[in-house]
């Protein structure tokens, strides 16, 4: 098993020892392609419909802490901090899947 990687990852589709570190597995699209297809899996399980399946991921090296404020003293998740400090992120991945959807249509 590559050892960037977690153990419930689908390894199907990460080539082993396909990445030096952590940070350029992150970015590697074949990492995303992992991951959806694990929680595609589990959406399934969970009988959900297509709507509420994800439709992309980000993957990021850091954590979410107290220290960089994404999280509350309880360890619960600071929305409205985490949406302003992912805010590049996420409109970069809307860009995408809109880009995506945009040449899915014209096919």
């Amino acid at each position: 098993m590559n050892s960037c990687v977690g153990e419930n990852l689908n390894m199907k589709l990460i080539p082993e020892n396909s990445c030096e570190d952590l940070g350029q597995l992150c970015k590697d699209p074949r990492a995303r392609a992992a991951v959806l297809v694990d929680m595609d899996a589990v959406a399934q399980e969970a009988q959900l419909r297509k709507f509420e399946y994800a439709k992309a991921v980000t993957l990021v090296l850091e954590p979410f802490t107290l220290e960089n404020g994404l999280l509350t003293p309880s360890f619960k998740i600071k929305r409205p901090q985490a949406k302003e400090y992912f805010y590049k992120a996420i409109s970069d991945k809307y860009a995408e899947l809109d880009a995506s959807d945009a040449v899915q249509e014209k096919v």
